[in-house]
């Protein structure tokens, strides 16, 4: 094995030494993988599954999976029985989970590679703003107390928003996660005065949840990956009464605390916490690595995301342009300012342009794709690159209207046309992909996750 090996195989080792499955994208994101989503690591995880083999090991590259899968695939099931024969694999994976990798010194997980687990809560909110409301509150100073006595801090909070309260379209649904201090105080120290004074004002609110800790980060999951709280977390909602949660808060199950940290999350910023957040749209577990630098923003609505399975996608500006635009509305009939572009989410995409837009009658929406397939249909952002120049092109080559970057002010007829040579660009880019993989070379690993 050679020094990346050792690191992939650390990586695993750490998810291992809390009985948790790995994706191959966890992997990828841990260790700078060309490919985040793990395309191409199989070859790596051979060598590693016969290193360990031959010093008499568990099979620790059996935990490796893909994201929503309890066993690896079933190209990977071909090499590992090359290896091992016809194993139980389930029984393998106890091995792997029960076996003590800090006894292999090479092998031992460490802080440099994934954090140690901080455990994991979940309550609900009426809403999920951290921007205005940094942090978690309790009725009772003994509920805040107990809380405090049973995690860590920097432990991970899962918000939920209540199913009666809060928008209709977050009822019952996970919709971010708070990084919670040990630091106390009243709620009105660490919530923004406009939040504090709506709270106050309302007979339903007033006067609750004054007992409060801060909160020092926050991410929201991807409006795509928002999932009612009772398939997400079946044993903590199942297990206790709505409004324990919402008093108490309750802890995740380890298998629970993977299914969040699988998420895709970006980060936002968290009342009274100062600094620069990184709105890169990854998984919830690579955003919880040890912090690196965040690039500045080439534009004021740059945001960047991990490799992986993208959409292209076409936002439109709703309101009354020529107001916005300051041109006569007669000049601008039948004309749209949109964003063409591609991200693994088009949802959270439009909500952080939005959220560099102060409150108004102006408003992003997602125009393209529509319906949003369930799945990006597009392998990696080299193939999405592919569509989104395609889009570019045929908007200057039909001379619409650049406002900057990647906005446009169309036609609307050019809009759908330019929809459709983004698409038919990226399909080819995709098929030429596909082509050039089944041709490698005969006996070669290829992971297809």
């Amino acid at each position: 094995m050679d020094a990346f090996q050792f690191e992939i195989a650390r990586v695993i080792a750490a998810k291992a030494k809390r009985q948790q499955r790995v994706t191959y994208q966890q992997v990828g994101e841990a260790v700078g993988w060309a490919h985040p989503t793990g395309r191409g690591l199989g070859p790596h995880l051979e060598v590693i599954l016969h290193h360990l083999k031959d010093r008499g090991l568990p099979p620790l590259t059996t935990i490796v999976v893909k994201k929503g899968h309890r066993h690896p695939a079933e190209d990977a099931m071909a090499y590992i029985r090359s290896a091992l024969g016809g194993i139980n694999i389930e029984a393998a994976q106890q091995e792997v989970f029960a076996f003590d990798w800090m006894t292999v010194p090479e092998l031992g997980p460490t802080r440099d590679h994934l954090p140690e687990d901080r455990g994991a809560w979940l309550t609900s909110f009426w809403g999920f703003d951290p921007a205005g409301w940094g942090c978690i509150g309790f009725a009772d100073e003994w509920r805040r107390n107990a809380y405090l006595r049973s995690s860590q801090p920097g432990g991970l909070v899962a918000i939920y928003v209540t199913k009666n309260k809060g928008p209709s379209n977050m009822r019952g649904k996970v919709v971010g996660v708070l990084e919670v201090s040990h630091e106390i105080g009243h709620a009105k120290n660490f919530i923004s005065g406009e939040h504090w004074a709506a709270k106050e004002s309302s007979p339903e609110r007033k006067g609750k949840w004054l007992y409060a800790i801060r909160a020092t980060r926050a991410w929201r999951i991807v409006p795509e990956d928002w999932k009612p709280v009772e398939e997400l977390f079946p044993d903590a909602y199942g297990n206790n009464n709505a409004e324990l949660i919402g008093a108490n808060g309750v802890p995740l199950s380890q298998e629970e605390t993977a299914a969040l940290r699988s998420l895709d999350v970006y980060e936002v910023p968290v009342y009274g916490q100062a600094g620069q957040v990184d709105p890169t749209i990854q998984t919830l577990e690579s955003a919880l690595n040890p912090s690196r630098a965040v690039k500045p923003a080439p534009s004021p609505y740059w945001v960047g995301e991990t490799d992986g399975p993208k959409h292209l996608y076409i936002l439109k500006l709703s309101g009354d342009i020529s107001v916005y635009l300051g041109r006569p509305a007669k000049e601008l009939e039948e004309k749209a300012v949109i964003k063409v572009g591609f991200s693994k989410s088009p949802l959270a995409r439009r909500d952080q342009i939005q959220s560099a837009y102060p409150k108004g009658t102006f408003a992003w929406e997602v125009f393209k794709p529509s319906p949003q397939p369930d799945t990006p249909p597009y392998a990696n952002a080299e193939i999405a690159i592919v569509g989104e120049d395609a889009m570019k092109k045929r908007l200057v080559d039909e001379k619409a209207e650049s406002l900057g970057g990647e906005f446009f002010l169309a036609d609307d007829w050019l809009v759908l046309n330019v929809w459709t040579a983004g698409r038919v660009a990226a399909e080819k880019a995709q098929a030429a992909t596909e082509s050039s993989i089944t041709q490698e070379q005969p006996g070669q690993v290829v992971s297809t996750a």
